[in-house]
């Protein structure tokens, strides 16, 4: 992340705390994702859905 990032994300509105917890939570899901990949952890079938269930439920999806 750049200074640059960081001043984008300001000017939308967010405040420096929400900034630092974004970040966090964002860099948290890449760190388990990776060690998930890296395992070789698959996903339960309850966690996917096919492309057309997942249109279905987005009344304003645009393909």
């Amino acid at each position: 992340m750049s200074q640059a990032n960081i001043d984008r994300l300001r000017k939308v509105g967010l405040a420096d705390d929400q900034i630092t917890v974004a970040t966090q939570v964002i860099s948290y899901f890449n760190y388990i994702n990776r060690i998930a990949d890296g395992l070789g952890v698959d996903l339960e079938d309850w966690m996917t859905t096919s492309e057309e269930s997942w249109k279905s439920e987005k009344p304003n999806w645009r393909s």
